[in-house]
């Protein structure tokens, strides 16, 4: 028999072979990886090959075959490691040793060398992580078969000669071309299969990404109008997954009526004006029926050949606390800015009325007596003032002010000033009144006149008594204030109109100021009653801006 022959017989053989392996790919590609049960099933299949394969040898002699067992083997043993190439090894070599014959003790050399290399090579090739190339699986394969070649020491009686003459050439060339071709195909299940497996974990993390995130994904398909909305871009709305179709018309079903044709104007000129990124705000009506506010950002990624949109992909993202948010520091800004003018027009307005004030008494003055009692006055005045503001900064609400807290700590600065153990009882009654700035600080100096000259002229030598504030609303909305004291009552001759008396020129001017009415009336003491609008909204001090 010819070389040529033998290699025609070989091939024959080896051709079985690399079918079966692929075989083997098949079946790899539905075992897990890595694990015991999957290199026996492996050494198994293996096994099977090598046994047909021995089952339709090459026969140079009785009892002196070959066929492709160094290539399942070595094979076997780099893809699958010693698990497997045990089982495959392990069942050639019974099988050749039930042949018997004169190239047994080789068979079993041959079996035995071609798995340890191939589970030498395994280490150092590391095949599940780095599948060998054709130039690596041809070294791997001449190396394989110059052992076999060696073995053939073991062939009795010279015959080793005989083998090397025979088929030496084709199984130096054709096994390692055989091994490369195997190889290749169970390198490319490696590769297929690494492929599958991190597209597996690809879309394993999307999926999680996808439940996980709080933002909401879209997909539109632009042709169909069809769109895949991930969890969260339904739950923002307060809808489940599924409770409305994953199309685009829904989407625009559920924008803001006024915010629709702005958002739908956005799509249009990605869609039809060339446009490659979307990013715009509007709201969206929740299953409540509330409105939430969105943050789309979206992108085109494929165009037909006259450029219009095909694709797009983005997010929907829930800034409803942010626009709250926004608007609260808004309004905080703009609360901040009228307030900050309110202050520089209270601070002018406040030293307006306290010039006019000091105007007033420095007419008056004569001797130095009067200075310092006008000085006295004059404090007492401002501090009247400061009261106000004292307790509007105190309150949530900076434009009025609680007059019963108010008057109650004027009486008590007063009633300081001027002895408290005089015997002069102080009493108020005031109910939930409440009144605007430029309103409380005229009223504070009408109290703080009135309460003064009670305090200095109604209660001589000594005289106990009683001063009574009255304050209230009454439904008309008109404040009624009432001043009245038990004393000695005022001179006989004094006229409310043309008293040049400075607290009462004061009392009428701002009585003026609040466009009120003043009604004083004596008997057993003195009453003072003003009567105004409770809600008055701009006034002016004596000689005075407006308020």
């Amino acid at each position: 028999m010819t070389w040529i022959s033998a290699s025609v017989d070989l091939v024959l053989n080896l051709t079985l072979l690399v079918s079966l392996s692929i075989l083997s790919g098949f079946m790899d590609k539905r075992l897990k990886k890595e694990t015991l049960r999957r290199d026996l099933l492996q050494g198994a299949l293996f096994a099977v090959t090598t046994l047909v394969g021995m089952s339709r040898p090459l026969v140079l002699g009785p009892g002196l075959i070959f066929d492709g067992r160094s290539v399942m083997i070595s094979l076997c043993a780099l893809y699958f490691g010693p698990s497997a190439a045990a089982v495959a090894a392990g069942a050639s070599i019974a099988y050749r040793v039930i042949l018997g014959g004169s190239g047994t003790l080789m068979g079993v050399a041959v079996a035995l060398s071609s798995a340890v290399i191939g589970i030498i090579a395994r280490a150092r090739i590391d095949p599940e992580h780095r599948p060998p190339s054709p130039t690596r699986l041809y070294v791997f394969g001449l190396a394989v078969h110059v052992a076999m070649l060696c073995m053939t020491v073991f062939v009795p009686d010279r015959g080793g000669l005989l083998v090397l003459r025979r088929i030496g050439i084709p199984i130096i060339v054709l096994y390692p071309l055989a091994t490369i071709l195997a190889g290749k195909i169970l390198s490319d299940h490696v590769e297929a299969r690494r492929a599958l497996e991190a597209l597996r974990a690809s879309e394993e993390r999307f999926k999680l990404s996808m439940e996980a995130s709080n933002d909401g994904l879209w997909d539109l398909d632009v042709r169909t109008g069809s769109a895949y909305y991930n969890p969260a871009y339904f739950r923002i709305l307060g809808y489940e997954p599924g409770d409305f179709p994953a199309l685009g018309s829904s989407w625009s079903s559920l924008v803001h009526p006024e915010d629709r044709e702005r958002a739908l104007a956005g799509n249009r000129s990605c869609i039809e004006e060339g446009r490659d990124f979307l990013e715009t705000e509007f709201r969206m009506i929740s299953k409540d029926g509330g409105v939430r506010w969105i943050y789309s950002r979206g992108k085109v990624i494929a165009r037909d050949a006259s450029g219009r949109a095909l694709r797009m992909v983005g997010t929907h993202v829930d800034i409803t606390d942010r626009k709250r948010i926004e608007e609260e520091l808004k309004r905080n800004v703009e609360e901040k800015e009228i307030l900050l003018r309110e202050v520089h027009h209270r601070v002018k307005n406040n030293l307006s009325i306290i010039s006019s004030l000091l105007n007033l008494q420095s007419s008056m003055i004569k001797t130095p007596e009067q200075a310092l009692a006008a000085f006295q006055n004059s404090r007492e005045r401002i501090q009247a003032m400061s009261l106000v503001h004292e307790e509007l900064y105190k309150s949530m609400d900076y434009s009025r002010v609680d007059m019963e807290e108010y008057v109650g700590k004027l009486l008590a600065q007063l009633a300081f000033a001027y002895g408290e153990d005089r015997g002069i009882t102080l009493t108020r009654r005031i109910q939930n009144v409440e009144l605007d700035v430029s309103t409380s600080i005229p009223c504070g100096l009408i109290l703080n006149e009135l309460i003064t000259n009670a305090y200095k002229y109604a209660f001589p030598e000594g005289r106990a008594g009683t001063i009574l504030i009255d304050l209230r609303i009454t439904p008309e909305e008109v404040a009624e204030m009432r001043v009245a004291d038990d004393g000695i009552g005022m001179p006989a001759g004094i006229d409310l109109e043309t008293s040049d008396s400075l607290g009462l020129t004061l009392v009428r001017l701002l009585v003026d100021q609040l466009r009120g009415t003043l009604r004083m009336s004596t008997g057993d003491g003195t009453a003072f009653t003003i009567r105004f609008p409770a809600h008055e909204g701009s006034a002016s001090g004596p000689g005075g801006d407006h308020a």
